[in-house]
């Protein structure tokens, strides 16, 4: 019996009403919706120095990852502070001209056409880390029609089964979108790593310190 079948009424309550938090976001993202949680994915570890979101946005692999939001194959969930059953993104039912607070953000994108051809004739497939310039492909490339996953919860709102519920989500669209799988890049001692395993990824290769997970929707 898995985890979700032996749920008891108080935990299928939670699930219920983090459902209700969750929505795919539009073709148009301002930057600044990306960057506290891209600035999670970069400063994950607390070994490790800080990247200043200031050096991010001048960063090509950084970049990558947000820059010109609503490219063919974009696709972005959130999970938002309070219920949007209860008012919407129009400011109806909250205060005058607010907005619901994102706490969390998983987003897929493909890498582009150029960048994947640079790729496909230097690539030696040898775990060597993937060095990034105006071609990057992104740290988790697998292949040319496999997005890759970004995923971030703000610390506040972490250990609530919210990433969980993102990455079904995420996963459900790049589905329907019609692609064969998902890709990701985990860096050696993250802990997010048992959450991508539960949910089916598996290691298919190496980028330096990381390993490169895929899990296949088809």
């Amino acid at each position: 019996m898995n985890e979700r079948q032996n749920q008891n009424p108080a935990e299928a309550g939670r699930r219920t009403e983090h459902k209700s938090r969750i929505r795919p976001l539009g073709a148009e993202i301002p930057d600044d919706v990306f960057l506290p949680f891209l600035d999670l994915c970069f400063n994950w570890s607390m070994d490790k120095p800080r990247v200043e979101i200031d050096e991010l946005l001048e960063r090509d692999d950084a970049a990558f990852y947000f820059k010109d939001w609503g490219r063919n194959g974009d696709i972005a969930v959130a999970a938002y502070a309070t219920d949007l059953s209860a008012t919407d993104t129009t400011g109806a039912g909250s205060a005058a001209g607010s907005e619901p607070e994102i706490v969390g953000l998983a987003w897929l994108r493909l890498a582009g056409f150029e960048a994947v051809i640079d790729r496909s004739a230097t690539d030696a497939d040898d775990g060597t880390a993937v060095e990034a310039g105006p071609h990057f492909t992104g740290y988790g490339w697998v292949a040319a029609d496999i997005p890759e996953l970004s995923l971030a919860v703000l610390p506040d709102h972490q250990s609530q089964g919210l990433g969980g519920m993102l990455l079904d989500v995420v996963c459900t669209l790049a589905k329907m979108s019609g692609f064969p799988a998902v890709s990701l890049s985990v860096e050696d001692g993250n802990g997010a790593a048992r959450l991508y395993h539960d949910r089916g990824f598996v290691a298919v290769g190496r980028n330096g310190d990381s390993d490169i997970l895929v899990r296949k929707l088809t």
